[in-house]
């Protein structure tokens, strides 16, 4: 009983498995069917080019090859590396144009502090040689000072009435010898009014008063002196060789003749080379501050004794 039952069931799953493969292979045309219906509804192409057309089939053929060959081609063409380079070669440009313009704004700059230098440059030349005068003055003022120091004291000079004087207004750090006793003339009076033109405008120079005799009133001189023309103090050695200086030397004597230094304002510093450049020739002086508004110079003359106006 057993036997048989195994048998039975057996068959009946042999033929239940027959009958499931149909009904799958009936259901898998009925979908391959139904999707070829589909397919060819969406405008597939026609059967003479698909199938059984020997000239379609040749020409679809070539179609895909050519096809095939262009998309080689196409892949083997560089256009993106093309433009990535293009693009590169921009960035480069772009970033040498800025730097172009970066240098050009720097050389701009540079001009203006190399033209701002060149002038500070000029400047400081055209204040340099004022500070050398300025301090060969004030070391033949120093150099003057100590010989100063080491000179015995001079007594008061007592001024005889017979001893000569001789004007010499000592302005901007110049001599300007307001007569010219060269020719040696005798006549007291003359000496007065013998005006140097070489230092003095001589045709505006004129004497107001009596200057024969001494009379208690005086005289008095205005004289327009040459600015400018003055003989130039810078020191002792310099005056004493210059050849005008010792040509207004030689026109004097010492045993005869004191040389009355006028000294403006602005020449006092000026004043010890002068002194010492007399003194060296053996010349007495007498000193007097000048007060009048050169280069009109103007001086008062009364029995014998000259005050500078």
């Amino acid at each position: 009983m057993k036997g048989r039952r195994s048998d039975s069931d057996d068959s009946l799953d042999l033929l239940l498995d027959t009958i499931c493969n149909m009904f799958g292979t009936i259901i898998f045309v009925a979908l391959i069917a139904a999707l070829l219906a589909l397919t060819s509804t969406k405008g597939s192409p026609e059967p003479s080019l698909v199938a059984g057309d020997p000239d379609g089939e040749r020409q679809m053929a070539l179609l895909a090859a050519r096809a095939e060959e262009l998309e080689r081609e196409l892949s083997a063409l560089p256009a993106a590396a093309e433009v990535t380079e293009d693009s590169d070669a921009a960035e480069r440009v772009a970033e040498a144009l800025g730097e172009i313009a970066r240098r050009e704004e720097l050389i701009d700059r540079y001009s203006e502090a190399v033209a701002a230098v060149t002038d500070d440059l000029a400047d400081i030349g055209a204040q340099v040689a004022p500070l050398r005068e300025e301090v060969a003055r004030l070391e033949s003022s120093l150099d003057g000072a100590r010989r100063a120091k080491d000179r015995t004291m001079r007594t008061p000079l007592e001024r005889a009435l017979e001893l000569r004087i001789y004007t010499v207004v000592v302005w901007e750090d110049r001599l300007y010898p307001v007569c010219d006793w060269s020719n040696g003339t005798p006549d007291t009076c003359a000496r007065f009014e013998q005006w140097d033109d070489r230092y003095v405008v001589a045709a505006g120079s004129s004497l107001d008063g009596d200057c024969r005799g001494m009379n208690a009133t005086g005289f008095t001189r205005t004289i327009p002196l040459r600015q400018g023309a003055g003989i130039p103090i810078t020191d002792t050695p310099s005056l004493l060789a210059d050849p005008r200086f010792q040509e207004l030397l030689a026109a004097l004597d010492p045993s005869e003749d004191m040389v009355l230094l006028d000294v403006a304002p602005d020449s006092f510093d000026s004043f010890n080379a002068v002194k010492e450049a007399l003194l060296g020739a053996g010349f007495n002086y007498t000193l007097s501050a000048c007060t009048a508004p050169l280069p009109r110079y103007r001086d008062r003359w009364i029995p014998g004794t000259p005050r500078g106006l």
